[in-house]
């Protein structure tokens, strides 16, 4: 690892979440802070998407809940909620992609429940993400490694604005794909 960015939960409290809105297919659901209660339901998600799809994060194994732990839940977590029931639809983090001088640039890691893609939620949480973040404090965004051939995700980073910075040849050896490349994308909060 070449640097070690320090666990630790924002202090920031958000006032309006949980936030409700009605997504693409019509459910309505809730965002809103990760508690402990959702930890089974997002671990499950994310072991889901490393250990079986294995063609969007660049973890080979996650079969280790501490391991989702040290990864996932280091700082500011979120999650996506059907509202009436309270099923876990998908979560995101948010924590600095670099640590002490150049903190005020974010990372954020999205997981999706398989049965809910295609349904908006992805793309909701991307809109709260870009509103979530500068509230938080951050200056910018940087997704270090966008799979280009993971679509939906470089479509929807592009709709919202984000300019794409950079490629990375054949940086993932992902599974059933071989050798991948990856975009870099960008987004300003101040701009």
């Amino acid at each position: 690892m070449a640097y070690h960015i320090k666990s630790k939960k924002s202090v920031v409290k958000l006032p309006y979440l949980p936030f409700s809105a009605t997504i693409k297919d019509g459910t309505d659901v809730l965002l809103d802070s990760y508690r402990d209660e959702h930890e089974q339901k997002v671990y499950e998600i994310l072991k889901h998407i490393v250990n079986v799809e294995g063609d969007s994060y660049p973890q080979e194994d996650m079969t280790n809940i501490e391991d989702f732990r040290a990864y996932y839940l280091t700082l500011d977590v979120f999650v996506c909620l059907e509202k009436t029931s309270k099923e876990v639809l998908g979560a995101f983090y948010i924590k600095p992609n670099f640590p002490g001088r150049c903190s005020h640039i974010c990372n954020a890691g999205f997981i999706v429940k398989v049965s809910a893609r295609g349904r908006g939620v992805g793309n909701f949480m991307a809109e709260m993400y870009l509103r979530l973040a500068k509230d938080l404090g951050y200056r910018a965004s940087f997704f270090n490694l966008v799979f280009v051939t993971n679509e939906a995700s470089v479509r929807l980073w592009r709709k919202l604005g984000f300019k794409e910075i950079g490629r990375v040849p054949n940086v993932g050896n992902l599974k059933g794909k071989g050798y991948t490349d990856a975009l870099q994308f960008y987004y300003d909060f101040t701009a």
